[in-house]
């Protein structure tokens, strides 16, 4: 089968949507499927064995409400566009993110395929989100197949007065995350923050409840580790916090020995999260999970795979953390109860859902 999937992110950064496509990617290629990538790359050589990618062009950085997206605003690549889809042919087309100019928008409106459309993202009411939704109803609701990653993310989809039937398939998790072997210590707790340096992951949030947490004489010594795109600025910010280590961004192997490595992961989020995916990465390492209720986050934790905190409430927060640190048997239990929980968003079964989709459109 020929399968084009089209980000209209930058491939080359690590993100949500980038790695949902990426790691897709290559869940089709190995199951011997031809796929293409029609996509933006800040880098010319970026690479994935198997995997055509087509670079458009290189993105520049748009600010959307407090978040920072890499896409790509071309006139010229329109007519890249137009001419990729009428030279090639493919079973299916699947569009990520389907209203982000310029990539997304203009293969819905040139793609003679099959074509399913992907909504990640869970957004804010706006008047202007609405319009650029109903502005391109006509072409989004004569596609084949129409998924979200998340009830919320689904919900997101009134504010465009979308009213034609959405199916749910969740972000996957890679499948190195899933390990028995266990790097934990136990002279002291690890908790781990894994986000970009962004308001809406509330950064500022968790550092003043550690501060706060610093003052508590527990039981067990304790540090936190903030792992990041940008988060290594912080340390100049935050440098009486003796016991927390920032880092930028990491992936790879130095990415899943740190999640093997920690006993806690918290993801204090304001606003903006369809899904969670690190919540489920964290469960994979047999990490405990802390988060606050926002909508994509409270779809998940049910408190027997993690804890939720009120969003935006600092005392909560502190309050949640000092009860994990102490609380070993607690620990313990969500960590196993996540660790299983986790087992049927792994990429292979997620990707085996949406490839039995493609075959009966």
């Amino acid at each position: 089968m020929k399968i084009c999937l089209v980000l209209p992110y930058d491939i080359s950064l690590t993100g949500g949507v980038t790695n949902h496509v990426v790691n897709f990617a290559i869940e089709m290629q190995e199951k011997g499927e031809d796929v293409t990538i029609l996509t933006t790359s800040s880098k010319n050589n970026f690479s994935i064995k198997n995997v055509k990618i087509i670079n458009l062009g290189k993105p520049v950085p748009i600010k959307f409400g407090s978040t920072v997206a890499h896409i790509l605003l071309s006139w010229k690549s329109i007519f890249r566009i137009y001419n990729f889809f009428k030279i090639n042919n493919f079973n299916i087309v699947h569009i990520h993110e389907p209203l982000v100019p310029f990539i997304s928008i203009f293969s819905i409106i040139f793609s003679r395929s099959k074509t399913v459309l992907t909504f990640h993202a869970t957004l804010k009411k706006s008047w202007k989100f609405r319009a650029w939704g109903y502005l391109l109803k006509p072409w989004v609701e004569t596609k084949n197949y129409i998924i979200t990653v998340s009830n919320s993310a689904h919900k997101s989809l009134e504010m465009y007065n979308y009213d034609f039937p959405v199916n749910v398939y969740p972000n996957g998790v890679s499948k190195n995350f899933f390990s028995s072997y266990n790097f934990r210590k136990k002279d002291k707790l690890k908790i781990l923050f894994v986000g970009r340096n962004e308001e809406r992951k509330g950064v500022d949030l968790l550092l003043k409840a550690f501060k706060l947490l610093n003052l508590k004489n527990l039981k067990n010594d304790f540090e936190l580790v903030m792992i990041g795109k940008d988060i290594e600025i912080l340390k100049n910010t935050y440098n009486e916090l003796d016991n927390c280590k920032f880092f930028g961004h990491l992936e790879g192997k130095d990415l899943y020995d740190h999640y093997r490595n920690s006993d806690i992961l918290c993801s204090p989020a304001i606003e903006n999260e369809s899904f969670g995916i690190v919540l489920v990465e964290a469960m994979a390492t047999k990490t405990a999970v802390l988060a606050s209720d926002i909508n994509g986050y409270s779809e998940l934790i049910n408190n027997k795979n993690g804890l939720l905190f009120k969003n935006k409430n600092e005392n909560d927060l502190l309050n949640k953390l000092t009860l994990l640190i102490e609380d070993d048997n607690l620990r313990n239990n969500l960590k196993n109860f996540g660790y299983e929980f986790s087992k049927k968003y792994n990429w292979k079964k997620v990707s085996e859902d949406i490839l039995k989709t493609y075959r009966n459109l």
